[in-house]
């Protein structure tokens, strides 16, 4: 049993919901944050300083890494060094399945990120969710969603096993506090593969009114997410991994959820039905 957890990006999608999980399970939970406050502890990937005392007593580290970096091991490293040092026997990382698209093979930041975890000599569980289902309540997708009842993507007809962040989070804290799970690689998915489109439709049946996807050239992509403010490198990261999509590669469906938690995944459907209230007008 793990007494303590360092949860990194604890304001985050995942890192929220396991914040609140592990809490609810009796768990010693550090929750780091660049905003500390409200039970946070300090923790900044640009200042190494609040690495040591973010770690210090901590038996495992749930790692996410820092945002809109597409090679984050300059940072990853010496962290996961300190880590060891401070005594941390466990590591949880949260990757993507976009490691496993051309865009993102051998030798690419994430692959690299995988590596460098795996050879950290602590005992890691590497975790590769596909799409966040909460993509649309509580990211990139929303604003289009609420000021043109639309959203757009490169991905085309091609199908997600779109995952509810509950489900991310209830993997990684079993992972994070019961053993069996060093050394695995856990492809993280919803129960059923969807296009963007078949996703609108849901979303609007929840929301009570039209929702469309627009598909959109990944050459269109690229400029409307340099535009949002996106490093040209990491917005090629994005496009890539809808490209990989549109050619039929974010599909895949596991039975990582109900194997590692013992309930079933969270089906798109139902996601949507308690995310509603994030799509209502203004």
């Amino acid at each position: 049993m793990t007494d303590t957890v360092l949860v990194l990006g604890a304001t985050g999608k995942t890192g929220r919901r396991l914040v609140s999980r592990l809490t609810a399970q009796g768990v010693a939970v550090r929750a780091a944050s660049r905003k500390p406050g409200e039970g946070r502890t300090l923790f900044d990937w640009d200042r190494p300083e609040t690495h040591a005392p973010a770690l210090a007593g901590v038996d495992a580290v749930y790692l996410v890494a820092p945002d809109l970096v597409e090679d984050p091991t300059a940072m990853t490293g010496p962290f996961l060094a300190a880590a060891r040092l401070a005594g941390v026997k466990r590591v949880v990382l949260l990757s993507s399945m976009g490691v496993t698209f051309p865009n993102e093979g051998p030798g690419s930041g994430r692959d690299k990120l995988e590596r460098q975890v795996m050879a950290s000599r602590m005992d890691w569980t590497v975790l590769r969710p596909g799409g966040f289902s909460q993509n649309f309540s509580e990211g990139f997708l929303l604003p289009g969603i609420l000021q043109a009842g639309a959203f757009a993507t490169a991905t085309g007809d091609g199908a997600v096993a779109f995952v509810d962040a509950d489900d991310i989070a209830a993997v990684a804290a079993v992972a994070l506090t019961q053993d069996g799970h060093a050394g695995a690689t856990y492809e993280v998915t919803g129960p059923q593969a969807l296009t963007f489109s078949q996703a609108a439709e849901i979303i609007g049946q929840a929301a009570g009114r039209t929702i469309a996807h627009r598909p959109i050239s990944s050459e269109a992509l690229t400029d409307l997410l340099v535009g949002f403010g996106l490093p040209r490198d990491y917005a090629a990261l994005v496009v890539g991994n809808q490209d990989a999509i549109r050619d039929g590669l974010g599909a895949r469906v596991s039975d990582v959820v109900a194997r590692v938690t013992g309930r079933p995944a969270t089906p798109f459907a139902d996601y949507a039905a308690r995310a509603a209230p994030a799509w209502a007008r203004g």
